[in-house]
């Protein structure tokens, strides 16, 4: 006999709680692996286990539920699984008898066997046109799987995949804000120890030129002034390295900084959403970006008269995109005659490294101006 899942509103007010409790690990792994932990109950079946995409173009299983340690880790081309068909189908499908089911690889169907596996439901995870992950569930009899199950399965797949894309986030975020921790202490280091450095020198150069100074001793101002030019030149690497953030993040952590100054001159609110990870970008173009956002916020500064500004950065078309929306006056007459708002200084800049930019209202009627950018990848 099939076991049916709970009832529908009981197990989404379950799955709301486990929900936000997965939320609050911003852990991907650990939110995947206690997600698929609740399937059996929440969807009412046998057993559980998640589909990894790997480099290779295989699925790998992981973190099983109610099976043995021996499924977990099993590999076999996408192409020719059940991960395959969903991935072709973009939907969930099923298979009432998997060890039996034509064109699916042998692969795992010997793990079915061992497992007493039968039945086996598929979720797909796609995000932006990639599988990204899928969520199986599994009887150990034959079934024709309902609505309700494949109702409950998809939902969970759903918030897993959200659940990733929130940890991702939230560690990009993590990361931006330890680079720009780090160059502030940089900036803190040249301001302090740097000057404190050149002090000493300076004064250990003119002590060394006195006339009547003791041969020994000007020796030893000379090993001193050594030392400390040597503790300079560790010190300007030691900068370098600090104040320079990896290709993935200093695009973000340069437009954290402007919309920080920019928060700190006016008062106005500034945040930075980042929707995607975004590819490593040539310094040329992280810079244009960077720049056309310190333009943009000037100009909130100066015309808006905003509340608030949203920054947004997505990977997108082969490139990156970056939008600076306000909930300003938007385009005054005088700018919209003259083409204010500096679109010219940015679009050449952005037009050097083959991106674009436009400046227009915000959609719908709203008030403010929102500028697009975008460059390559």
């Amino acid at each position: 006999m099939t076991r049916l899942a709970p009832p529908l509103p009981d197990v989404l007010l379950s799955l709301e709680q486990e929900y936000a409790d997965v939320l609050a690990l911003l852990d991907g792994p650990a939110a995947v692996h206690r997600m698929i932990a609740q399937v059996p109950e929440l969807v009412g079946v046998d057993m559980a286990f998640f589909g990894m995409p790997t480099a290779t173009d295989e699925i790998m299983l992981r973190h099983p539920v109610n099976t043995s340690d021996a499924v977990d880790g099993l590999t076999a081309p996408v192409s020719v699984t059940l991960a395959g068909k969903v991935l072709a189908a973009r939907r969930l499908l099923w298979v009432c008898d998997y060890r039996t089911a034509g064109g699916i690889t042998d692969h795992f169907k010997a793990a079915a066997e061992s497992e007493g596996m039968k039945a086996v439901i598929a979720a797909p995870m796609i995000r932006d046109g990639t599988l990204v992950g899928v969520l199986y569930g599994a009887n150990r009899h034959g079934t024709d799987f309902g609505d309700r199950t494949a109702v409950m399965l998809e939902e969970i797949a759903a918030r897993m995949m959200m659940a990733q894309t929130v940890s991702e986030r939230a560690r990009y975020a993590a990361e931006v804000a330890v680079h720009e921790e780090r160059r502030r202490l940089a900036l803190h280091l040249h301001d302090n120890v740097g000057a404190v450095l050149f002090s000493l020198r300076s004064g250990i150069q003119r002590l060394s030129d006195e006339p009547r100074l003791d041969a020994a001793v000007r020796a030893r101002l000379s090993a001193i002034e050594q030392q400390a030019l040597e503790a300079s030149a560790a010190l300007r690497a030691t900068l370098s390295d600090l104040h320079a953030p990896p290709a993935n993040v200093a695009l973000g952590v340069a437009v954290r900084e402007h919309c920080s100054a920019f928060a700190d001159r006016t008062g106005v609110i500034a945040r930075m959403i980042t929707l995607t990870d975004l590819p490593p970008l040539q310094r040329a173009q992280a810079v244009a970006l960077a720049d056309t956002t310190r333009e943009a916020l000037l100009n909130v500064e100066k015309h808006a008269h905003a509340r608030s500004v949203v920054i947004t950065i997505a990977a997108i078309r082969g490139g990156v995109a970056l939008t600076v929306s306000d909930d300003g006056v938007g385009l005054g007459d005088e700018c919209a005659r003259t083409g204010g708002l500096g679109l010219a200084s940015m679009s050449e800049r952005l037009a050097r490294v083959g991106g674009t930019c436009t400046v227009g209202l915000n959609e719908d009627d709203e008030a403010g101006v929102t500028v697009r950018a975008w460059v390559p990848s």
